[in-house]
């Protein structure tokens, strides 16, 4: 199995400084710079598609906005539905902060997505009241780690299938998730982090039990100008 882990484009909370952080989002759109980063991505990759060097079969997206809408030109340009796996969301999940005390939010609902990402396919755990536990407030870092447990137990159980799949999501999960990968979990992100630039890819393969990073970080699609953290 050949999995491509990407993070989602500059979303407009990856562009806040310490100054702005107060104008931080939930659920945030992407800025001007995300959006052509998405088209980078998604030339490029179909590029690669078309060439014959990458043949990717599934594409699996979070349900967090701005990788949805990552996702979005994506699957287009590869003929694919993308599929979002609820477990993919970001650190944390969907929460605000506001004179101390921290409120968490449901996310998009079910309509809202299907009106916006027509293409995408959903899961029963969307519903109309949205996808996220709003009652977890900010998502404890033990079940992120267990998130991610999840995701590579699932990809290994696939991993006999010789597919081919990519996942869009997030700085902060794509880190845990090759920590999980790598059976180097349970860990404190400030010792050690895989780090992912905006778009990035990172390739990791599952073959015969073993799993083997091909390459970190790839943002080759971006010229230096559309480069961010």
């Amino acid at each position: 199995m050949q999995i491509y882990l990407i993070r989602h484009a500059q979303s407009e909370n990856n562009a806040l400084t310490a100054d702005t952080m107060h104008r931080r989002k939930v659920d945030p759109d992407l800025t001007e710079l995300g959006y052509r980063q998405r088209e980078r991505l998604a030339d490029w990759l179909g590029g690669e598609a078309s060439a014959g060097e990458i043949d990717i079969g599934q594409l699996y997206t979070s349900a967090m906005h701005r990788s949805l809408l990552t996702s979005q030109p994506l699957g287009e340009t590869l003929g694919l539905q993308p599929e979002i796996w609820l477990d993919l969301h970001e650190k944390g999940g969907l929460f605000a902060r506001q004179n101390g005390q921290v409120s968490g939010f449901g996310g998009m609902t079910r309509t809202a997505i299907s009106q916006a990402f027509p293409r995408v396919r959903l899961t029963e755990s969307v519903t109309e009241s949205g996808w996220y536990d709003a009652a977890l407030g900010m998502e404890p870092e033990a079940r992120s780690h267990y998130r991610a447990l999840k995701v590579a137990g699932e990809l290994r159980r696939r991993a006999g299938a010789q597919s081919v799949v990519a996942l869009v999501s997030h700085a902060g999960f794509l880190d845990v998730l090759i920590k999980a990968l790598f059976d180097q979990l349970p860990s404190r992100a400030h010792t050690m982090r895989y780090y992912h630039n905006n778009t990035a890819i990172t390739r990791v393969d599952i073959e015969r039990g073993q799993t083997v990073m091909h390459y970190l970080n790839r943002v080759d699609h971006l010229p230096a100008a559309l480069r961010s953290w």
